[in-house]
């Protein structure tokens, strides 16, 4: 049985589900949930994860707001829930930069783990990239998986965290991604430099998720593998 627990944060308590691995961990990794919130899916991507030798985190960051869980659609038609969308957008880069400083806390008071590899799907990307620009030292790799809203109009655009970032990344981005559209992904792939890696997938936006109508899994295992070389490179002791 995972652990799971509430921690403090500036904001209050959050949800924390944590997946230890069989042996000593080679370092951690923190996943960054998706707009529709944390359900049996995500844990069993953390598990993967955990059977590579990592600790893995999975905070729930729609812990400030009243519901926290939205249904995921089982086909391309079926509409999205617009109080998914409202979460999304309530859920702000500082926020989760906030709630990144208290896992990192817990997991070096707790478990003696100071090394992090960071992987965000679709809404979680944009944290992943801004907790690895915010935490150099200790978020040392991030993986953003179809990400969404990754460039906006503003000084706060995730894609500005990406030119002074330190550790390692690797941006994969989805054929006909409304939510990072051909302009943004130019806009990406413009930024990529050595220790920057920004790639097209020829997979629809969600090709990671095994239960999304959009799942690819030759694309999602190629993911994974690159995923796994990235923190093995940068993360692991």
């Amino acid at each position: 049985m995972r652990p799971v627990l509430d921690i403090e944060t500036a904001d209050g308590p959050m949800e924390l589900r944590i997946f230890p691995p069989a042996g000593t961990p080679r370092g951690g990794v923190i996943l960054y949930m998706d707009a529709f919130g944390l359900r049996p899916e995500l844990d069993d991507l953390c598990a993967a994860h955990a059977r590579e030798g990592w600790l893995v985190l999975l905070p729930d960051l729609y812990h400030r707001l009243p519901r926290r869980h939205f249904r995921v659609p089982r086909e391309h038609a079926e509409p999205l829930d617009p109080a998914m969308h409202a979460a999304n957008d309530a859920t702000t880069l500082g926020m989760v930069r906030a709630d990144t400083e208290a896992v990192l806390a817990h997991a070096a008071r707790n478990h003696g783990i100071l090394r992090f590899g960071a992987v965000g799907h679709c809404m979680g990307a944009r944290h992943a990239l801004a907790a690895a620009a915010r935490f150099p030292g200790r978020v040392r790799a991030a993986s953003c998986l179809h990400g969404g809203r990754m460039v906006w109009d503003g000084p706060d655009s995730p894609h500005l965290l990406i030119p002074g970032c330190a550790a390692g990344l690797r941006i994969e981005m989805a054929r006909d991604d409304v939510t990072c559209p051909e302009p943004h992904q130019r806009v990406l792939e413009s930024l990529a430099r050595p220790g920057v890696e920004v790639a097209r997938v020829d997979a629809l936006h969600g090709w990671t998720f095994p239960e999304r109508w959009c799942h690819d899994p030759h694309a999602a295992a190629r993911s994974f593998a690159a995923m796994q070389a990235l923190f093995a490179a940068r993360v692991a002791g």
